[in-house]
Protein backbone atom coordinates (compact mmCIF):
# COMPACT_ATOMS: atom_id res chain seq x y z
CA UNK A 1 0.00 0.00 0.00
CA UNK A 2 0.72 3.67 -0.49
CA UNK A 3 1.55 5.08 3.05
CA UNK A 4 -0.61 7.86 3.41
CA UNK A 5 1.81 10.80 3.70
CA UNK A 6 2.87 10.35 0.08
CA UNK A 7 -0.77 10.43 -1.06
CA UNK A 8 -1.23 13.71 1.66
CA UNK A 9 1.93 15.16 -0.26
CA UNK A 10 0.90 14.57 -4.04
CA UNK A 11 -2.47 15.55 -3.28
CA UNK A 12 -1.65 18.67 -1.47
CA UNK A 13 1.12 19.19 -4.21
CA UNK A 14 -0.82 17.86 -7.46
CA UNK A 15 -0.88 21.37 -9.37
CA UNK A 16 2.59 21.52 -9.11
CA UNK A 17 3.00 18.65 -9.81
CA UNK A 18 0.38 18.88 -13.34
CA UNK A 19 2.06 21.92 -14.06
CA UNK A 20 5.87 20.48 -13.80
CA UNK A 21 4.46 17.78 -16.14
CA UNK A 22 2.99 20.29 -18.98
CA UNK A 23 6.36 22.35 -18.89
CA UNK A 24 8.38 18.85 -19.19
CA UNK A 25 5.78 18.01 -21.87
CA UNK A 26 6.44 21.82 -23.73
CA UNK A 27 10.00 21.22 -23.30
CA UNK A 28 10.13 18.08 -24.85
CA UNK A 29 7.85 19.02 -27.93
CA UNK A 30 9.93 22.14 -28.71
CA UNK A 31 13.08 19.98 -28.36
CA UNK A 32 11.66 17.53 -30.76
CA UNK A 33 10.21 20.06 -33.24
CA UNK A 34 13.86 21.51 -33.30
CA UNK A 35 15.82 18.43 -33.50
CA UNK A 36 13.16 17.64 -36.56
CA UNK A 37 14.03 20.62 -37.82
CA UNK A 38 17.71 20.38 -37.81
CA UNK A 39 17.23 17.38 -39.30
CA UNK A 40 14.73 18.69 -42.11
CA UNK A 41 17.50 21.75 -42.36
CA UNK A 42 20.46 18.93 -42.94
CA UNK A 43 17.87 16.61 -45.52
CA UNK A 44 17.29 19.91 -47.59
CA UNK A 45 21.24 20.75 -48.00
CA UNK A 46 21.59 16.80 -49.34
CA UNK A 47 18.41 17.37 -51.30
CA UNK A 48 19.26 20.72 -52.96
CA UNK A 49 23.52 19.40 -53.87
CA UNK A 50 21.56 16.14 -55.27
CA UNK A 51 19.45 18.88 -57.24
CA UNK A 52 22.41 20.74 -58.52
CA UNK A 53 24.23 17.23 -59.39
CA UNK A 54 21.41 16.37 -61.09
CA UNK A 55 21.25 19.26 -62.89
CA UNK A 56 24.60 19.76 -64.12
CA UNK A 57 24.51 15.70 -65.43
CA UNK A 58 20.95 16.99 -67.57
CA UNK A 59 22.76 20.05 -69.22
CA UNK A 60 25.74 17.51 -69.97
CA UNK A 61 23.55 15.32 -71.60
CA UNK A 62 21.54 18.16 -73.58
CA UNK A 63 24.67 19.27 -74.95
CA UNK A 64 26.05 15.78 -75.48
CA UNK A 65 22.63 15.08 -77.60
CA UNK A 66 23.27 18.30 -79.47
CA UNK A 67 26.25 17.76 -80.76
CA UNK A 68 25.30 14.17 -81.66
CA UNK A 69 22.23 15.85 -83.15
CA UNK A 70 24.66 17.95 -85.55
CA UNK A 71 26.69 15.03 -86.04
CA UNK A 72 23.94 12.93 -87.43
CA UNK A 73 23.00 16.06 -89.48
CA UNK A 74 26.54 15.94 -91.15
CA UNK A 75 26.92 12.28 -91.68
CA UNK A 76 23.05 12.77 -93.21
CA UNK A 77 24.25 15.44 -95.29
CA UNK A 78 27.76 13.75 -96.45
CA UNK A 79 25.49 10.35 -97.39
CA UNK A 80 22.98 12.25 -99.26
CA UNK A 81 26.24 13.84 -101.02
CA UNK A 82 27.48 10.37 -101.97
CA UNK A 83 24.38 8.91 -102.99
CA UNK A 84 23.90 12.30 -105.65
CA UNK A 85 27.64 11.43 -106.59
CA UNK A 86 27.16 8.14 -107.02
CA UNK A 87 23.69 8.59 -109.00
CA UNK A 88 25.60 11.59 -110.75
CA UNK A 89 28.22 8.85 -112.00
CA UNK A 90 26.18 5.85 -112.90
CA UNK A 91 24.22 7.92 -115.19
CA UNK A 92 26.62 8.80 -117.06
CA UNK A 93 27.32 5.10 -117.52
CA UNK A 94 27.38 4.71 -121.68
CA UNK A 95 28.05 8.43 -122.20
CA UNK A 96 31.84 7.64 -123.34
CA UNK A 97 32.28 9.97 -126.93
CA UNK A 98 35.34 9.30 -128.83
CA UNK A 99 37.92 11.56 -128.56
CA UNK A 100 38.72 14.02 -131.11
CA UNK A 101 42.07 13.14 -133.05
CA UNK A 102 44.27 15.93 -131.75
CA UNK A 103 43.56 14.19 -127.60
CA UNK A 104 43.25 10.98 -129.03
CA UNK A 105 47.55 10.88 -129.83
CA UNK A 106 48.03 13.51 -127.26
CA UNK A 107 46.39 11.02 -124.93
CA UNK A 108 48.71 8.00 -126.54
CA UNK A 109 52.04 9.73 -126.17
CA UNK A 110 50.98 10.61 -122.49
CA UNK A 111 49.86 6.73 -121.84
CA UNK A 112 53.12 5.45 -123.53
CA UNK A 113 55.35 7.89 -121.82
CA UNK A 114 54.14 6.67 -118.34
CA UNK A 115 55.12 3.15 -119.56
Amino acid sequence: MIPAWLTGWVLRNLPGLALVAVLAGVVWFVGDAFNDRTRLRGELAAVQSDLATAQATLEQAAETARIHRAHLDRAADEARAWVALSNDLQSMEGRDAPLSPLLSATAGRLFRAGH
